[in-house]
This record gives structure tokens, sequence and C-alpha cells, in this order.
């Protein structure tokens, strides 16, 4: 039966996907079809599951409207009962008395803002929709650990990713999480981000440094050129961890084509290119941590507002829960450095002992290592200049990730000095361990919650989501997506090389 039936309502749906979405929010619409197919024989429309889901979520977590008039009494238990979390409110006056329109909601919980000063000197920012029935954007800013570890370290709430939505962000993200000096914020190139960041109101200036995502420039590199082989040149030369790598990369695309060197030749190298981005960036050329922590959250993006607050409360204090325990046992077995450090000095080990050192200035550690072997990276068999005092080395992994390249390890051997010193202390277990060292106070019963007396905080009505069309839960697929690999298969028989128009298996007309 393909049809829908009247009263297979969204009621029934509702009550029969109630038990299956308490124990796992993330379920898709498409399975709500497919479930109803299965018990009732009925395919009903994705609108009418999408309906019953949000029918369901209501009696979970509470209607929409509600969710709204609940958010300020949560925020004040959540000042009560976790101390030292920011909260910065933005409401607008309604034309009834007593009630306020929600505007914007930033919040940085005090145990994400202490950790963030033993991390990587490096935040990552994005915005991703909410799914629920009134829209929005949920903006993140997330870091990493000296493990690879990744964790939001600020919220918010906003109308969509406009220049007032960003500058309400990076202001309070700023003030609040990310004080220190030399903080490199990534993010892709859009306009409303690169104005709030050169607002001065917003204190970036001066001590920080603003780059671009890699991924970001390489679909604005495909809009314009439109070719996908040299897409591949231009990605190749943001990779490059030296100058010499990267010259070799540009000179590839200038015997290709003169108007992708002109078009990548416009953009500040310093802010797409690991060459000469002066080791600021960690090695971090994209915004995917950002990106995977938009899929962690994606089941919650459907919440009521009061809900989707209060669950990254929950999963975060899980989490450093988690990573605590974790840390501490590492730390108890007496291990110095973090796994993932380990695997790159494990493979720089290997390769420094295919590398011929000549000293040239022992009283500045000065060497020239030289390499034996094909290093299979795009360029050819070299001698790479070390400078221990300054901490430099031509292939510029050095510099780039803050730790001993296979070159500078043997230059440390040749001279018999502990490699070890150039290691930073982001990646040892000390480190690590102080960042999950503050766990995430316990919320006390509900009856004890301060009573909220203030104005009644109201949904804008052009919020609300619009019923025509079908809701969209998919990123619109750009150009930053490879397409290449992708493999079409017919609808019908899920067999490539054509499409259920000419499908062999298709049946016939009706006799």
């Amino acid at each position: 039966m393909s049809q829908d039936h009247r009263r297979l309502d969204t009621d029934l749906i509702c009550s029969n996907i109630l038990p299956m979405l308490r124990d796992n929010l993330a379920l898709s619409v498409k399975f709500i079809i497919g479930h109803i197919r299965d018990k009732f024989n009925y395919t009903i429309t994705y609108r009418k599951a999408w309906n019953a889901k949000n029918k369901a979520i209501e009696q979970i977590y509470g209607n929409w409207v509600q969710s709204y008039r609940d958010l300020p009494q949560w925020l004040i238990v959540m000042e009560k009962w976790i101390p030292g979390t920011i909260i910065r409110f933005e409401t607008s006056p309604t034309p009834i008395q007593g009630q306020v329109f929600f505007e914007r909601l930033f919040w940085a919980f005090k145990p994400c803002i202490q950790a963030f000063a033993h991390c990587k000197p490096i935040v990552q920012v994005d915005g991703t929709w909410l799914y629920g029935k009134y829209k929005g954007t949920l903006l993140l800013a997330v870091a990493q650990d000296g493990n690879a570890h990744i964790f939001p370290v600020a919220f918010a709430i906003v109308e969509g990713e406009t220049k007032d939505a960003w500058n309400f962000f990076l202001k309070h993200l700023r003030e609040n999480v990310t004080p220190q000096e030399n903080i490199c914020m990534i993010s892709d190139r859009h306009a409303s981000i690169k104005s709030a960041y050169e607002n001065p109101s917003n204190g970036w200036n001066g001590t920080s440094s603003h780059v671009y995502c890699l991924r970001h420039v390489a679909q604005n590199f495909v809009r314009a050129i439109k070719n996908r082989k040299l897409r591949k040149y231009a990605v190749n030369m943001g990779y490059a961890p030296s100058e010499a790598t990267f010259l070799y990369w540009r000179h590839r695309i200038l015997k290709k084509n003169t108007a992708a060197l002109e078009w990548v030749d416009n953009l500040p190298k310093e802010k797409w290119t690991q060459a000469y981005d002066g080791g600021i960036r960690w090695g971090h050329m994209t915004s995917n941590l950002a990106e995977a922590m938009n899929s962690v959250f994606k089941d919650i993006r459907g919440l009521p507002i009061t809900a989707l607050v209060q669950a990254t409360y929950y999963r975060l204090a899980k989490l450093f829960a988690k990573r605590g325990k974790q840390s501490a046992a590492v730390l108890a077995s007496g291990q110095q450095y973090t796994e993932a450090c380990q695997e790159k000095i494990l493979d720089a080990l290997g390769k420094s002992n295919s590398c011929i050192v000549t000293e040239f200035d022992r009283r500045n550690y000065s060497f020239s290592v030289e390499e034996t072997e094909d290093p299979h990276e795009g360029r050819p068999k070299d001698h790479f200049w070390v400078h221990l005092r300054e901490k430099m080395c031509d292939c510029g992994k050095f510099q780039a990730l803050h730790l001993p390249c296979s070159h500078v390890i043997a230059a440390c051997n040749h001279a018999n000095i502990s490699y070890e010193a150039f290691i930073d202390d982001v990646y040892r277990v000390t480190t690590v361990n102080a960042v999950y060292d503050e766990a995430f106070p316990v919320v006390r019963s509900k009856s004890l919650w301060p009573i909220y007396e203030g104005d009644v905080v109201c949904p804008r009505a052009d919020m609300k989501r619009t019923k025509r069309g079908r809701p969209k839960k998919t990123r619109i697929h750009t150009e930053m997506d490879d397409f290449e690999k992708r493999e079409f298969r017919c609808g019908l028989c899920r067999v490539p090389g054509h499409n259920y128009r000419e499908c062999p298996n298709a049946a016939g007309p009706s006799n």
C-alpha cells in the first residue's frame, strides 16, 4: 500500500514512536515512516511524520511556547547551582505590558572557560540551524585539548548568521571565554564573521588572529574557477607546511590556468596557508572541529529552547566526568605525553633514522639535515636547516605543530640533546588532566529552584517555521562536498548505471 490513511493521524503515530523517541532523540523522520509502514502497512507523508515527532517531543520536553516562558527560570538556576556560568540574555519589548520577545542568548559554563586556558590557543566558530517549530541558529565556539579531544566552550542562540548576531557572540566570547593573547580564531569566510572580528568594540583586534577554513576557500575557488582538478592543487597549497612546497603547487597552477593563480594570489597567504601562518593554527587548516560538534548536537537542535539549553549542561557534565576519569588514570600510570603526541613522535623518530646531520654552529644549535629517502610529499629530497634555539625547521612541521619533526629529532640526537625539550606543554598529560580538573556541579531538585517573577518571555511570530514545503534537516550540499566519488543508483533496484525511469525491473502499465 502506497497511500496514506486519514485515521492514521499524528496522535496515533505519536503514541507509537514515543517510547523510541525517549531512548533515541536522533530518531529520523525516514525511520518513523518506515516503522509505521511496517506496523500498519501504510506509507505516511513526510510532513505527517515530522508533525508526529514534534508532538512526541512536546510530550517529553514541553510545549515550544511554554519553553520560552520557562527559559528565564532555568537561567536563574544555572547562575545559582552552576556558579561562574556566563549568561547574556537579550529581549525586546512587546505591545503587551509584562511580555518581552526573545532575541538572543549567550551562555558558557565555568568548567569550559577554565579548561580553555589549558588547551591549544585556537578556537573554531560556526553556526547551525535549529529544527524545532521556531527558526533560529545555534552558534558554537569549539576548542581542542592536547590529546585531540574537542569540546564546546560557548553557545549562543540567535536569529541567524547576521552581522548583529555575530557581533553579539564574538563580543561575549572574547570578553568572558577567550581573553588570552595570541588566540587564533578559525572560521569560514562569512562576511558577518569578518565584520564582527574587525569591529574594535568586540576586542579581537591586536593580539589575536583570524584565519580561514581551507575547505571553504576551496569551495569559493571552485565557484570562481570551475575546475575541480585545480581545486586539489589549491588545497595542497594551503596544506603545504613549507614555503618550497607551497611554491611547487603554485607553479603547477600557473602552468594550468593563470586566472586561477590570480584568484589564489588575491587571498592573503597568512589567512589560508600553513606555510605562512607562523604556526598560529597548530596544524588545523579547516573548521572541522566545529562541524563535528554540530553533528554531535544535531539531535537536540529540534528541542524546545529550554530543553536545548539544559541538554548542553547535562551532556557536558557527563563528558567532563568521563574524560576527567580517563585523564586521571593516564596520569596515574606515569605517562608523560598524550597518545596523540606519541603517535606523531614515533612517526618522526622512524623518519629521523634516515637523516644525515651536519653541524654548522654548535653555540646557536644550527644544523643542516639531509634526507636520504624519498619523502613522498610532492617535494624532492633536500637539505633542511634546523635552528633549535629559534625553534625553526625548513620543512615547516616544527613550527606548525609545535612538535619536533624528524629533522629536529635527528639534530637533537646528533648534539646529544633531548628532543622532549621541544614538545609544547599542551601535549603533556598533566596539562590535559588540568583541562578536565573542574567538574560540573549538580543542579538540585526542581522543587528547590528559585521562582522567576519577571516579564513573560515569548517567541517572535516571524520566527515561527512555515508549514509550506518539506521540513529540511540535512545540510545543503555545495562545492566543498566531493561529488566525484558519489555513485548514483536506481531508486527501484539500487543498481548503478540508470535511473528509475529507465529501470528494466519497473512494472508496466496496468491491464
